[in-house]
């Protein structure tokens, strides 16, 4: 069974995750998947072609902050960026899931995504799927301190997402995350058991 982890920036997923893998989850994480993408050389070849050399350093190496600066700096490039590394990653988390379902068959594997709804029909990539929620001061808190980003950064990549209700219309779990640690914790095992009922 693959378990998709989802929320808006900030929510707190990764943590949810980090309960599931304590859990026997094997964690996919998007954020690295989509790391690895960039680097492939016929995407970034497309990234430079997209927003200009004044992305790479002087190494030919991915300047990642600054793509984000220029991707987001607009609905129509941040289109572009979306379309030029989307199909690659998204293919790469279903290699990954499958493969890691290959070598634990009796393990789940849980994807960790801040933009599954985003990519399109969830269903092919995930069996069941989890949302956390949480307060948007909270969580432009947050991604603030976790992710070095301004505040006006952080507001730039919420606009990016779906509201948060259209994710959690689309949940089969939801985790409102507004406590300390150790009630996410409590929560996410509750999900966890009610998903892998014996």
């Amino acid at each position: 069974m693959i378990v998709g982890v989802t929320g808006a920036i900030g929510a707190g997923k990764s943590r949810v995750c980090d309960v599931f893998e304590r859990q026997g989850g094997v964690v996919i994480e998007a954020d690295e998947v989509g790391r690895a993408a960039v680097d492939d050389p016929a995407v970034l070849r497309s990234l430079t072609e997209a927003f200009g050399r004044g992305i790479l350093d002087e190494n030919g190496v991915l300047i990642r902050r600054e793509l984000g600066r220029r991707a987001f700096a607009s609905n129509a490039a941040r289109d572009r960026l979306n379309a030029i590394v989307w199909p690659t990653l998204v293919e790469e988390l279903k290699d990954r899931a499958r493969s890691a379902l290959a070598q634990y068959p009796e393990r789940p594997v849980v994807i960790d995504a801040a933009l599954i709804l985003e990519w399109g029909d969830h269903h092919e990539l995930c069996d069941v799927l989890v949302v956390v929620t949480a307060p948007e001061t909270v969580r432009i808190h947050r991604a603030m301190e976790r992710k070095g980003l301004t505040e006006a950064e952080v507001r730039e990549r919420m606009a990016c997402q779906l509201p948060e209700s259209e994710k959690v219309e689309a949940a089969d779990f939801v985790i409102e995350n507004a406590g300390s640690a150790a009630e996410l914790e409590s929560v996410a095992l509750s999900v966890w058991r009610q998903i892998f009922r014996p």
